[in-house]
């Protein structure tokens, strides 16, 4: 007897162990892909539940809410941490004082009649996370327009955002082609944008890095003096992605080394979406023998 009751106590335990699991990894209100976005978030400590495993993703976001979830899931950070400091210990007790110093060090400016404590409207989330994201890089667009059939009801003001967070896909449209620019924005729509948006910044981070390391040289004979040297980068995203020889040093072996330096696309100019080789050359002595670095900047 004293044995079936550890059996049962046992399994009594595991099964309410599982409960627990269970409701701790997911939210039940949410399915399919939004399941796998909120549970992504949760544990990055960007949304919570409501009550004990709801979501309440239709629920409404207030403007703490959303610049909380923007500023935690793309990452940002005080760029001045003095200055920061001062911010948050002045404004003290809202718990949400600590991103507002955020966005503020980030130049993030907040839309007309935005208040921390009121809903947030569609157009300004995304105008507020339209900023986040360019405060993380400047990233390479498609040139093109998207139409939304409702723009006419939202802020002008807002328009350059939604624009650029569609051809990002950070945003989407409905079937209708409508973004809703004036409507509350919900939980669920605020998650799966910041999730978006950092999905879209980690990828753009590693095929940056995956361009830089595209570097290669060949050589071609002037005449019997002189070499021409050029170093090709490969595979650019658009032709703003440049390359230079920034300089060259001589070695006493008779080595040519080529510091090259990698340049970036102007963030105030709209490049076209093509797939670039992009070229430099320089001229050598044929007496020396090539080797390409490049040069990184150094701070």
């Amino acid at each position: 007897m004293k044995k079936n009751k550890l059996k049962i106590t046992a399994a009594l335990l595991m099964s309410s162990s599982l409960l627990l699991a269970s409701s701790a990894s997911a939210f039940s209100d949410v399915k399919g892909k939004d399941s796998t976005i909120t549970e992504a978030l949760q544990k990055k400590g960007i949304v919570q539940g409501v009550g004990k495993d709801k979501f309440a993703p239709h629920g409404k976001l207030t403007g703490a809410e959303g610049v909380y979830m923007i500023i935690k899931a793309l990452g940002l950070k005080a760029t001045n941490d003095d200055a920061s400091s001062k911010k948050y210990h002045q404004f003290k007790q809202p718990w949400y004082s600590e991103v507002k110093a955020i966005a503020e060090d980030n130049g993030i400016k907040l839309p007309e009649k935005f208040s921390w404590t009121s809903e947030l409207t569609k157009e300004q989330f995304a105008y507020i996370l339209d900023q986040a994201v360019n405060a993380t890089g400047n990233y390479p667009l498609i040139k093109i327009y998207i139409d939304v059939k409702d723009a006419d009801q939202g802020n002008v003001l807002y328009s350059g955002s939604i624009q650029r967070l569609l051809v990002m896909k950070i945003a989407e449209l409905d079937d209708n082609g409508k973004f809703y620019p004036t409507a509350s924005m919900t939980r669920i729509e605020a998650a799966r944008m910041v999730y978006n948006a950092a999905q879209f910044i980690e990828k753009q981070k590693e095929l940056e890095q995956q361009q830089n390391n595209r570097v290669s040289y060949a050589v071609t004979k002037v005449n019997d003096q002189v070499n021409k040297v050029v170093l090709t980068r490969y595979e650019q995203p658009n032709p703003g992605y440049g390359i230079r020889v920034a300089k060259v040093e001589f070695t006493k072996d008779s080595k040519a080394i080529i510091h090259y330096e990698l340049l970036s696309p102007d963030p105030d100019m709209m490049y076209p979406q093509v797939i670039t080789d992009s070229q430099t050359e320089t001229f050598i002595s044929s007496g020396y023998s090539i080797e390409i670095k490049e040069m990184k900047e150094t701070k």
